[in-house]
């Protein structure tokens, strides 16, 4: 039983959260538990279900219990919200205190009321060999609920160690999940090195298996299944509904017969027509394979019909009259409310550097959602992922959340079922920047001179803050760091 904490591991990386957003954890000692569960349910769990990994510290004292009722005690140490699953949830808890004393006297009033036949928790039945198995190591409760997807343990005192061992019987906390799956060797594996004395069988088992998945691909591959075809999926199903209520009109109204049988028969072509649009998209689609060729976008997440994704670019797209127009204007909007430590020809000189020059490239992001009914939208004060980090956030999209025509270009593409010109419309809109709308410019004005972002690229590819590239324009003239 290895005691060194685990703080990461590849599968609870940014890209393997949103891969496993049904697989997550509230207040874990740790990172192994919540890894050990997605290697052994990454295949086992269906999309559409969840599991909850939830660790409650009671901070009680053996006094605090001991004068209280125990109907409280009860409520206190299993409440309502974490012994009910859905139909689509799953659930491990794992109850401890900080005391031994308090830990004791809980495992007591536990034993005592808990279980079928008591009077709480009567829908669980309690796992006296997982009791006895643990004996040695810590003292321990464990109970299932009828349904075999809610599993809660309570400990007396868990320590790193204990909490890593607990690990070795996963399959008896979610049976439903492993009786007709056993585990493989590699599998066990992995559940036995949690009992080693040292961490390092265990973290080489898990990155063993995280080195089997393509984070990225996963991703998209598991966000976007089926999108494409999720318009035809819901009208197939509103026209089998129809197709029942016709037949019933059918049947009832023989008067009605041929006016029933007509629709009957139009709307049946119809769905084959779309039971064959969606065989079609049974492999990646196009819309996978320009997520995936497209290193500039990444997907946050999807949910039915929308898509929550993250443009990157250059802000290349702009009126090169506009510019010069106002950028020669010291006393216009371009330099409102800039860096104090910045003067404006300072400013001038960086803005033209940029824009008319090209002696660097203004790295730009902006975050958008996609759905395919109402159609594309800015998300504003976005906050951006780790890969973001060295790019500024376009204004007009984050201050102000404006797309401008860009949302009836993709009306257009949408209802040519062109999705990848669809998606381009927010890549292009990400990368504009309207020097003739003056509050976003503002906006962009002070932010840009404030900012400690290093968004900036040189042509050799390396990376200034807006101050940074001041500085070497003037040859390393002094200017204040903001």
């Amino acid at each position: 039983m290895f005691s060194n904490p685990i703080y990461e591991t590849s599968l609870t990386s940014e890209a393997a959260n949103r891969l496993f957003s049904n697989l997550d954890a509230i207040s874990s000692m740790d990172a192994s538990f919540i890894s050990t569960l997605r290697v052994l349910l990454h295949k086992r769990l269906p999309q559409d279900e969840y599991v909850h990994l939830n660790c409650r510290n009671l901070h009680y004292s053996a006094q605090d219990i001991s004068v209280a009722s125990i109907a409280s005690c009860m409520n206190n140490f299993a409440p309502n919200s974490i012994l009910q699953t859905t139909s689509k949830g799953h659930g491990i808890t794992i109850v401890y205190t900080t005391s031994p004393d308090a830990g004791e006297r809980m495992l007591e009033i536990v034993k005592a009321h808990a279980g079928i036949g008591k009077r709480y928790m009567s829908n669980y039945k309690r796992c006296d060999d997982l009791q006895v198995f643990y004996a040695r190591t810590f003292k321990a409760l464990f109970y299932t609920d009828d349904t075999e997807r809610n599993t809660v343990i309570f400990a007396e005192k868990l320590e790193l160690k204990h909490f890593h061992i607990m690990q070795m019987t996963i399959p008896r906390y979610l049976p439903l999940l492993f009786d007709d799956s056993p585990l493989t060797d590699d599998e066990v594996k992995l559940l036995t090195s949690t009992g080693s004395k040292k961490s390092d069988d265990y973290m080489s088992c898990i990155e063993s298996f995280a080195k089997e998945i393509d984070m990225r691909s996963e991703i998209i591959r598991c966000k976007l299944a089926g999108f494409e075809t999720g318009f035809e999926r819901m009208r197939a199903d509103e026209l089998r509904n129809e197709i029942d209520i016709y037949q019933g009109e059918y049947d009832m109204y023989l008067s009605k017969m041929r006016e029933a049988a007509e629709k009957i028969q139009t709307h049946k072509y119809t769905l084959a027509g779309l039971e064959c649009a969606i065989n079609k998209y049974s492999g990646d689609s196009e819309l996978m394979e320009y997520f995936m060729c497209n290193k500039n976008l990444s997907i946050m997440n999807v949910a039915g019909l929308t898509i929550t994704f993250v443009a990157h670019g250059y802000s290349d797209i702009y009126d090169e009259d506009a510019f010069d127009t106002y950028a020669e204007n010291l006393d216009g909007y371009f330099y409102n409310g800039i860096n104090p430590d910045i003067a404006v020809e300072q400013m001038e000189n960086l803005y033209r550097a940029i824009f008319n020059e090209g002696k660097y490239k203004l790295r730009i992001c902006a975050a958008y959602t996609v759905n395919m009914q109402t159609g594309l939208k800015a998300i504003k004060n976005y906050a951006f992922p780790h890969e973001s980090k060295t790019y500024f956030p376009n204004p007009h999209i984050q201050q102000f959340g404006c797309i401008g025509s860009y949302a009836g270009r993709f009306q257009e593409y949408l209802a040519k079922r062109d999705y990848v010109g669809a998606i381009d419309q927010a890549v292009v809109s990400a990368r504009n920047l309207n020097f003739y709308d003056s509050a976003p410019i503002s906006r962009f004005a002070y932010e840009f001179s404030h900012t400690s972002i290093k968004c900036l690229e040189k042509p050799d590819g390396t990376l200034l803050t807006p101050i940074e590239a001041i500085n070497e324009l003037e040859g390393s003239t002094p200017c204040q760091d903001q």
